[in-house]
C-alpha cells in the first residue's frame, strides 16, 4: 500500500510543493491506489484540487511536529506499506519509507538561508536519509550532491526521478493575444540563490524591454539582498496557475538566473507554453534544458545582459526555432513515467 505525507497540501503551491502534488495526480491517473495523509489541525488550501485522491485527515498539530511525531502513529499496525515523503523531511521514525532529496543547497552555501532552517536540516536531513529505505532525487546533478555531501548513501539507494511541466496546463495557444507591452519574465521565489539582484542590474539600459517578476520572498531565506523597484521592472508577486500561463505565453522570452538548482522546473514550463528561454549555465541546466536553451553565466552581469541583448535581436525565424525546440524537448519529460518509477519503488 502507498501512503503519501500530504502535509505539502497544507502550504503554499512552489517548485517541491508542485512536484509532490502532480505525482499524486498522475499516480490517480494511472488508477494506482494510495492513500494522501494530511494534518487534521490544517486546512488543505484551494490551489490543489484533489478530486479523485483518498484522503485522511489525521492527528493533532502541524508542521514539523506532526511529521515527525504524529503521523508515525497513523502507520502503528499497518503492513505492507511504503511512505512516501515528496517534501520536505521524512520522518526519522519510520523506515518503510522513501524520501526525496531535492537539493542540498543548504549545504552548498549556508549564508543562502536563515540560522534555524539551515542547522534544523543539517541536523535532520541525514537521520532521515539513514532511516529511509530508498532515496528520490530530481536530476543527476543532484544525485552527485547527495553522495557527496553524505558518502555514508550507497549509490544504489539513490534514484533520479525527473520532475515534468504540467501538460494540461502548460501549453501553447496559438489564439494568445499579443501583450501591449515587450518583456521578458523571470518566475521564481525570491531568495539569494536565485540571483534575481544580478538580473536587475543586467536590466539596466534595456529601455526596449520590461523585467516581469513572479514569485515572493520566502521568511526562511536570509535577507540580504534589497531587491530595488526601477521603472522598467514589476515585482508581480504570487499568480494564479492560470494567470501565470498567460504570461509564459506572452513573454518575449523566460530568463532564469539561478546559480544553484535540484532541477529547475520553470524553464520546462516556459518551453511548455512556446516562450523561449534563457538560462544559467550551471550543470544541472545544461542536464534538464540541453540545446533548447541560450546560456549565460549567471556570475557575470554583462554576460546576462549580452545573452539578453542577443536575445532580443534575433529573427523571428530564429525566435520561433528555439520555441520548437523548447516544445520538442519539453516533451520528453513526463508525470506518468515519474508516476511509474514510484510505483516501481513502492
Amino acid at each position: 500500500m502507498i501512503y503519501i505525507n500530504g502535509r505539502f497540501l497544507t502550504q503554499p503551491m512552489t517548485g517541491v510543493e508542485r512536484y509532490a502534488y502532480n505525482i499524486c495526480k498522475a499516480l490517480r491517473d494511472l488508477q494506482q491506489p494510495f492513500t494522501v495523509v494530511c494534518p487534521k489541525a490544517q486546512s488543505i488550501l484551494p490551489c490543489y484540487d484533489v478530486s479523485g485522491f483518498q484522503i485522511v485527515r489525521y492527528g493533532i498539530g502541524s508542521s514539523h511536529f506532526w511529521e515527525q511525531c504524529i503521523l508515525p502513529f497513523f502507520l502503528i499496525g499497518k503492513k505492507d506499506y511504503t511512505l512516501f515523503n515528496f517534501t520536505g523531511l521524512g520522518t526519522i521514525l519510520v523506515r518503510q519509507k522513501v524520501m526525496i532529496i531535492h537539493d542540498l543547497s543548504f549545504l552548498h552555501n549556508p549564508k543562502w538561508f536563515s540560522a534555524s532552517y539551515y542547522w534544523w536540516y543539517r541536523v535532520m536531513m541525514p537521520l532521515a536519509a539513514r532511516s529511509s529505505r530508498h532515496i528520490i532525487t530530481i536530476s543527476e546533478f543532484s544525485k552527485r550532491e547527495i553522495l557527496k555531501y553524505y558518502p555514508f548513501l550507497d549509490e544504489n539507494r539513490v534514484s533520479v526521478i525527473y520532475g515534468a511541466a504540467d501538460d494540461t496546463l502548460f501549453q501553447p495557444h496559438a489564439n494568445e493575444e499579443p501583450s501591449s507591452v515587450r518583456y521578458a519574465l523571470a518566475v521564481s521565489s525570491l531568495d539569494p540563490r536565485k540571483n534575481f539582484e544580478s538580473l536587475i542590474k543586467a536590466f539596466e539600459g534595456l529601455n526596449d524591454c520590461q523585467l516581469y517578476i513572479v514569485g515572493s520572498a520566502n521568511r526562511v531565506f536570509s535577507q540580504r539582498n534589497n531587491l530595488q523597484q526601477h521603472s522598467n521592472i514589476k515585482f508581480l508577486g504570487r499568480v494564479s496557475d492560470n494567470e501565470l500561463v498567460r504570461l509564459y505565453r506572452q513573454a518575449a522570452c523566460f530568463i532564469f538566473p539561478s546559480v544553484y538548482e535540484g532541477f529547475g522546473l520553470p524553464p520546462l514550463e516556459a518551453m511548455c507554453c512556446g516562450c523561449p528561454v534563457l538560462v544559467s549555465d550551471i550543470p544541472v541546466l545544461r542536464e534538464v534544458c540541453q540545446d533548447a536553451a541560450i546560456y549565460f553565466n549567471p556570475l557575470d552581469i554583462n554576460d546576462i545582459h549580452t545573452a539578453i541583448e542577443h536575445f532580443l535581436c534575433l529573427k523571428d525565424t530564429e525566435r520561433a526555432a528555439m520555441q520548437e525546440r523548447g516544445l520538442a524537448h519539453a516533451a520528453h519529460f513526463s508525470w506518468e513515467q515519474a508516476a511509474k518509477a514510484i510505483v516501481a519503488l513502492s
